[in-house]
């Protein structure tokens, strides 16, 4: 398994926007092929996205493509800089999905 961090301080004034617009891109990358997880974190005017992807290449297919694209065109306007973007191997889970599920 690999999760990507997508992380970032939206500007004043802009969180709602963001988390409108972040709340889309969770439902879109949940839909794409080797998504196994989508969360959206908020603290303050602080944003961190996180999913996990059954492969490297799920990850890639992601990164690379069009939904990626389209959220960082999107998004960029409404943070402070540049939002970051780290990308790590799963080394160990201790998840439950059953606890897990939101929708």
């Amino acid at each position: 398994m690999f999760t990507r961090l997508f992380y970032g301080t939206v500007q004043p004034g802009k969180e709602a926007e963001a988390i409108a617009l972040l709340t889309e891109f969770v439902g879109r990358a949940k839909a794409l092929p080797g998504c196994l997880l989508a969360q959206l974190l908020q603290n303050g005017n602080e944003i961190v996205g996180i999913s996990t992807w059954a492969t490297k290449e799920d990850l890639a297919a992601y990164a690379d493509g069009e939904v990626a694209r389209d959220l960082f065109t999107r998004i960029t306007p409404l943070f402070m800089g540049r939002p970051t973007v780290r990308s790590y191997e799963v080394q160990r889970s201790l998840s439950d999905a059953a606890i897990m599920k939101t929708d």
